[in-house]
């Protein structure tokens, strides 16, 4: 006979912080063998008596965070392997968000908030950073940390080139940019370091037309910019910057299909793929 173990970690690689249910399926018949209810979070379970080399599916079902299942194939009970499941937080189980104040943030970023006029919000800078709401600013630092992420040299970023920003939403920011970006990211689509990618899903303001949509090439979190040029002298750009999560939750995390919803991506997804996936710097901490 044969024995698992299995372990649970949230997106950061720390042991989970929740309660959960274990379930054991026998793979060839999707039958269930073994359950473990009520279990913390941060245990390690043991399931036994199992058929040596017979492939199983642990799936693990946490109160707060997104279930998760993966393939495994038990051992001997004196080794016995040892699974490890990564499951992210779901969004409408957030209990709380901790931004960093204002004066904390990076100076880059600083700039940026101080020179911006964003819709819907009076006031720049401070005042402008008070008054968007927790999926504003996650979607912010998302963005800020993929943009600054990504490097022409060894001083310049694409955050470098942002001048202002002019709409921020939880999934994307809107921005208006020095022209010199637009030829560096189409400098590193050569490079291999940005693919060209369909931009015609992204409406161009008025007065301006599209000037070209381009993606890094990550498996998951991919860093999409499209471009948008003025169609009167002098050329400006302006810039519609968002995270695009087509892989999916499902792929990142192996999180169970019925549990990943389609159409827009929540902020705090994201969060926990840049920090799982890419081991991404995050100013913000979900809990």
């Amino acid at each position: 006979m044969g024995t698992l173990l299995v372990r649970v970690r949230d997106a950061r690689r720390r042991p989970l912080d929740d309660q959960m249910d274990v379930q054991l399926v026998m793979a060839s018949s999707d039958r269930t063998v073994s359950i473990a209810s009520s279990v913390a979070g941060n245990a390690t379970v043991r399931f036994t008596d199992l058929i040596d080399g017979q492939p199983y599916i642990v799936k693990v079902f946490p109160l707060r965070h997104r279930p998760v299942a993966q393939f495994a194939i038990p051992g001997s009970d004196d080794d016995p392997p040892v699974v490890v499941l990564h499951a992210p937080l779901h969004p409408e189980r957030v209990r709380r968000v901790i931004f960093p104040a204002y004066a904390a943030l990076a100076p880059e970023l600083h700039r940026v908030l101080e020179e911006s006029t964003v819709e819907g919000i009076d006031g720049r800078g401070e005042a402008l950073y008070a008054a968007l709401i927790d999926t504003q600013k996650a979607g912010l630092f998302n963005l800020f940390a993929k943009m600054s992420g990504f490097g022409f040299g060894e001083d310049k970023t694409v955050w470098t080139f942002v001048d202002r920003l002019f709409r921020i939403r939880a999934d994307r920011v809107f921005a208006d940019v020095n022209p010199a970006l637009r030829d560096l990211v189409k400098g590193a689509v050569a490079a291999n370091r940005f693919n060209e990618a369909p931009g015609k899903l992204h409406t161009p303001p008025l007065g301006f037309a599209l000037a070209g949509s381009f993606k890094t090439e990550e498996q998951f979190g991919n860093l999409q910019l499209t471009f948008f040029a003025s169609l009167e002298l002098p050329l400006t750009f302006k810039l519609d910057a968002d995270i695009d999560n087509a892989a999916g939750l499902g792929h990142a995390f192996q999180v169970l299909r019925n549990w990943v919803t389609s159409g827009t991506t929540h902020p705090y997804d994201i969060h926990e793929i840049l920090v799982y996936r890419q081991e991404v710097t995050l100013p913000y901490e979900l809990a």
